[in-house]
């Protein structure tokens, strides 16, 4: 057994490493194996993305595993004719919304005592603002600042055309600045 890559990727030897796509069509024919694996190639970037969203590990962690409940519920539903990984964040994006939906609001202002105990202001500041932005702006700009992937995907994990997720990143970007510029010294 080798390690490979920054993360520490568990790689064995004489067994091929299967693509994203390859280990999406096992899954939905019932490899829990595959299941498996899928979920160990994204939990991270779920549970960062929740964590983006919701600003609190325990409800990240709750988040996280429902969007992996989810994907195992509706694997059956994943064409694999088409590239799994906009069907995938499009699926975590709305299990995101609806258990934002869902869940009580926190007070603002346990969310700043907290988010004041571990990090500098700045980070405060950018964390709040990101938090106050609505789904339709906060959602493209966490799958593409943070989850890290390119604007066609998340166009096409949003149901979106690739010039409406600009317009939208670009008017997150401008009320950040505007509600950063408030805050400012």
């Amino acid at each position: 057994m080798e390690q490979h890559g920054a993360l520490g990727t568990l790689v064995f030897p004489g067994v091929p490493a299967l693509g994203t796509e390859d280990l999406a069509r096992t899954a939905r024919g019932g490899d829990r194996g595959a299941f498996e694996a899928l979920v160990r190639r994204y939990q991270r970037r779920v549970f960062g993305l929740a964590y983006q969203h919701l600003r609190d590990p325990d409800e990240a962690q709750d988040l996280a595993q429902e969007v992996f409940v989810r994907l195992y519920r509706n694997l059956g539903r994943y064409d694999p004719e088409r590239p799994f990984e906009p069907w995938f964040w499009r699926l975590a994006g709305n299990v995101a919304a609806n258990y934002c939906r869902r869940r009580r609001a926190p007070s603002l202002e346990l969310k700043e005592d907290a988010a004041a105990r571990q990090a500098s202001p700045d980070e405060v500041s950018l964390e709040l603002a990101v938090s106050s932005l609505d789904d339709g702006l906060r959602l493209p700009l966490l799958l593409h600042y943070h989850a890290d992937l390119p604007l066609d995907e998340v166009a096409a994990s949003l149901g979106l055309s690739v010039s409406a997720v600009k317009s939208r990143l670009h008017r997150a970007r401008a009320i950040l600045r505007t509600l950063l510029a408030e805050e400012g010294p």
